[in-house]
């Protein structure tokens, strides 16, 4: 199974490191591909912005673009993607 992780850091109105956003996309099938995203927060505070979301697509690039305009945060840096495979 293939399984690519994306991270990016997310701040505050203030600047201030609140954690951090992940995407995980997995291959689901032969042609979709499933993202689900997450929130790893640093402070109770901030414990869920926002729920666990799932997002379904044919394309790879497009769960890729949606990951980064679905964030909170104003400020956008770059995504690092790890590609993973995993042996079933």
């Amino acid at each position: 199974m293939e399984m690519w992780v994306g991270k990016i850091k997310g701040y505050n109105g203030d600047g201030q490191y609140i954690g951090t956003y992940r995407a995980v996309i997995t291959k689901d099938g032969d042609f979709l591909f499933r993202m689900t995203l997450y929130f790893d927060a640093i402070d109770n505070r901030y414990k869920y912005p926002y729920m666990k979301k799932e997002f379904v697509s044919s394309n790879l690039e497009v769960l890729k673009r949606k990951f980064r305009t679905s964030l909170l945060t104003k400020e956008k840096g770059k995504v690092l993607w790890k590609k993973k495979i995993e042996v079933c």
